[in-house]
């Protein structure tokens, strides 16, 4: 039986030499079975000294896709020591998967990605940096037209409350805003709530912890009040809204632009940041510090209950701490951050989707961008406001 099995075993012999052209062929079993002892076969193959080689695969009994894998890295080998290689006496059968395989490996090649050099490198850096300002270029010119359609707005609601008829462009759309303000806040508050009154219950209980070997674990009441509401409360807030409203946003921009609806409204004469684009943004800048207050309460219950649990802190204690530790201008300051974040959102977010071509790995893309965008840009706008805070000394 072991005989006959390495007699089955596939193998390449070499045949004669007829002048510059040398012929060999594959005979045995080329399949997985024997890829082990194949493999060692060829990688005793010496180099050939001729520059063309034919193998015939005319006394090939089994063929399969580890030995034409096989048979292909051979090939480039040799190809590498500027030896052409032939397959000859190719069976039907084989003749099918050695073109399949062979079609798939240069298909592999041409989409891999070469190994980077320093002028590579460079390339891809400036790339990445022109993207960066192209984007930049984008959401200015977005806020541009916002500003605009926000413009026109108002110059409509002076125009009718002097009895006059406002124009097209200068209708407020309060039921697409209130809609937007819907599906963007009051959906919204369930996720919120639970999220940060988890966060302020873990964060009470690992504050009173440690601060229990000063003997000051009381003091986690100041510690977790101060952080939710001058930065915590609202960067949760908008981390969650990046991920969920904002996402949203691009997804129904890019599926709009994939579907040309985007083109249709203009050609019937509306402009889509009107009817998009401002009704989205405006109800995000309204309904973000609504939702900060949310999530700055919720914080502080979750740290409430596990302070009343884990050191066992009377409820009056805790809101007399509260009081005392929070100041109006800490919890003013996580409210004025909102608006702010939720404009940098609500722009990424349309810049996005309005940069969806037609296919959907292009919007799953973008989605994906504007998400981690944004939630990037967050956390810059929060440091930006805690330079300024501090500069100002609060």
């Amino acid at each position: 039986m072991d005989i006959l099995l390495e007699k089955n075993i596939g193998r390449v012999v070499g045949l004669d030499d007829t002048g510059t052209r040398q012929a060999m062929a594959a005979v045995g079993e080329w399949t997985i079975s024997h890829a082990d002892q194949i493999e060692g076969h060829l990688a005793d193959l010496a180099k050939p000294d001729k520059s063309e080689i034919s193998i015939s695969l005319k006394d090939m009994e089994t063929l399969d896709t580890s030995g034409v894998w096989l048979l292909l890295k051979l090939s480039k080998r040799w190809q590498k020591d500027n030896v052409r290689v032939t397959f000859v006496d190719v069976k039907a059968e084989h003749k099918i998967l050695l073109e399949a395989i062979s079609d798939a490996a240069q298909e592999i090649q041409a989409h891999s990605v070469p190994a980077p050099s320093k002028a590579g490198l460079l390339e891809r850096c400036l790339g990445l940096i022109s993207d960066g300002v192209n984007d930049v270029k984008r959401i200015l010119s977005l806020l541009g037209a916002l500003m605009a359609a926000c413009a026109r707005r108002i110059t409509g609601l002076f125009l009718g409350a002097f009895g006059k008829k406002p124009e097209n462009g200068q209708v407020f759309r309060f039921p697409a805003l209130f809609t937007h303000m819907m599906k963007t806040g009051l959906t919204a508050v369930p996720i919120i709530c639970l999220m940060t009154f988890l966060i302020g219950a873990i964060m009470a209980q690992q504050g009173a912890y440690q601060l229990s070997f000063f003997g000051a674990d009381v003091m986690a009441v100041d510690l977790v009040g101060v952080l939710i509401t001058r930065d915590l409360g609202v960067v949760l807030t908008a981390i969650m809204v990046s991920g969920r409203s904002g996402s949203a946003y691009t997804a129904e921009i890019g599926s709009m632009k994939m579907r040309e609806e985007i083109d249709a409204l203009k050609v019937i004469g509306l402009d889509p940041v009107d009817v998009l684009l401002f009704p989205r943004i405006l109800a995000l800048i309204i309904i973000m510090p609504l939702l900060t207050v949310v999530a700055n309460y919720s914080a502080l219950l979750g740290a409430q209950v596990a302070l009343w649990v884990y050191i066992d802190l009377s409820w009056e204690l805790f809101l007399q701490r509260t009081r005392d530790a929070i100041p109006l201008t800490y919890f003013m300051m996580g409210i004025i951050k909102a608006p702010f974040m939720a404009l940098i959102i609500g722009l990424i977010a349309m810049s996005e989707g309005l940069k969806v071509e037609g296919s959907s790995e292009s919007l799953s893309h973008h989605t994906t961008v504007a998400v981690v965008k944004s939630i990037f840009m967050v956390i810059v706008v929060d440091g930006i406001f805690a330079v300024i805070s501090a500069s100002l000394g609060y």
